[in-house]
């Protein structure tokens, strides 16, 4: 699910490590899509990653890629 931070615009959180590295993966190389990768403190355990998209980003394309991802 995309949410939307004020400041950094659209964004995803990944709650594992190997769903994490899996979609890293798929939006560099299948989807062309640059992000900025945060690993906030309540994700850190399990290895969980936050994706921000930058503020230019379409929050509705991005949950259409994210839809079409099965991992």
């Amino acid at each position: 699910m995309v949410f939307i931070d004020e400041l950094s615009g659209p964004y995803i959180r990944v709650s594992v490590w190997n769903d994490a590295d899996a979609l890293e993966d798929l939006l560099s190389d299948k989807y062309d899509v640059l992000y900025e990768m945060k690993s906030p403190q309540d994700l850190k355990e399990d290895g969980g990653k936050e994706y921000y998209f930058g503020s230019v980003a379409d929050p509705e394309k991005l949950q259409e890629i994210l839809d079409e991802i099965e991992i």
